[in-house]
């Protein structure tokens, strides 16, 4: 047996992140304890800020390099295929789309994600939906909490969106205003729990423009987090086959036995299955077409699924070195695992499917 994994957005941006994240993995694996990996995270973050890669999506009047989502994607794409453990997507992607729709009041901020002084990640309503805010005179307060949100180092300022008197309000919290409890996710992802009590916040915007924003958002997530699946089933994918071809089980390589070729085969199935329907979603984002709210819906419910099925059957395919941390192949089913719960799960899918 023989496979290698095709890019779907080949080029420069894939590649400097593919090789980017294969040198991370090879120092993450060799670290125990989380407090190491939040280290390593760091670095992590302050090269990737070198790079550019927070001011893909910031417009090049506040100093960024005014790409868009298929440049995003491919960064995702390329870090994906070794688990790099950043938020890129909340903070690559959903912070810049939620930013503009804040017009002058986020221009600013923009423009502090382009030099690398601001790092900010999104606090969405299905974080926390029990957040709220409210105005005293000219002052915001919030209250409530969120969990689960994804965490940067060196984190400066929460993006909350949440309800409000007047409707949904994006506000500006200052990282140090909030109580933060730091964690990390089963995936090796930094997260965080924030609780705010009467907390400071400034207002950007509020109303439909915020709502129309976070529909905007909340799509592109989906469709980067299905990105992120496909390409790390398609790495798993390879070192599966190369597992299977280099170890020898009574006398023959594990390869040459039908039963766990059958099996592949289906992984590989799966994998195809998930490419293609990235492939469409892919072609629309190209030429700037927004995605239908169906065809995204269908294609999340289809990957979640699929990407945890692929997750169980790659490690049984291991076998024992299948429970070992020392394997990159396990780093990737643990983010696989995760895949069907961000922006939308099965259920919120289904439910918005059965509504349309």
């Amino acid at each position: 047996m023989a496979f290698t994994a095709t890019p779907l957005l080949p080029g420069d941006l894939f590649d400097s992140a593919a090789k980017f994240a294969a040198a991370a993995d090879a120092r993450t694996a060799e670290l125990a304890k989380v407090r190491e990996r939040d280290e390593h995270a760091a670095r992590l973050w302050e090269q990737a800020t070198e790079l550019g890669w927070p001011a893909i999506m910031v417009p090049e009047e506040q100093g960024g390099i005014g790409g868009g989502i298929p440049d995003v994607a491919a960064l995702v794409e390329g870090g994906a295929r070794a688990a790099l453990p950043l938020p890129l997507v909340p903070a690559c992607a959903i912070v810049p789309i939620l930013l503009q729709a804040a017009g002058e009041a986020g221009q600013a901020t923009l423009g502090g994600l382009a030099e690398g002084t601001a790092r900010i990640i999104p606090v969405l309503p299905e974080d926390a939906p029990g957040l709220r805010a409210t105005r005293q005179g000219a002052a915001w307060r919030l209250d409530g909490a969120a969990e689960g949100v994804a965490r940067l180092p060196g984190l400066t300022q929460l993006l909350v969106a949440c309800a409000a008197e007047g409707g949904t309000a994006l506000l500006l919290v200052e990282a140090s205003a909030a109580t933060l409890r730091e964690h990390e996710r089963l995936d090796g992802q930094p997260s965080l729990d924030a609780s705010f009590d009467g907390t400071a916040a400034t207002l950007l915007a509020q109303g439909e423009a915020v709502e129309a924003s976070l529909v905007q958002a909340r799509d592109a997530g989906a469709f980067l987090c299905c990105m992120e699946a496909v390409a790390a089933m398609g790495a798993a994918l390879e070192q599966t086959v190369g597992y299977l071809n280099t170890r020898v089980q009574f006398g023959q390589t594990l390869a040459s036995f039908q039963a766990l070729r059958h099996r592949t085969v289906e992984l590989y199935v799966i994998y195809e299955t998930a490419r293609a329907l990235m492939r469409h979603l892919l072609e629309q984002a190209e030429a700037g077409t927004p995605w239908a709210a169906r065809e995204l819906s269908l294609a999340k419910l289809h990957i979640g699924p699929a990407a945890r099925a692929f997750a169980k059957e790659a490690i049984q395919l291991h076998g024992g070195m299948g429970l070992t941390e020392e394997l990159a192949a396990v780093r990737l089913a643990k983010r696989l695992l995760l895949v069907e719960f961000e922006y939308g799960d099965s259920i919120t899918r289904a439910e918005a499917l059965l509504a349309a």
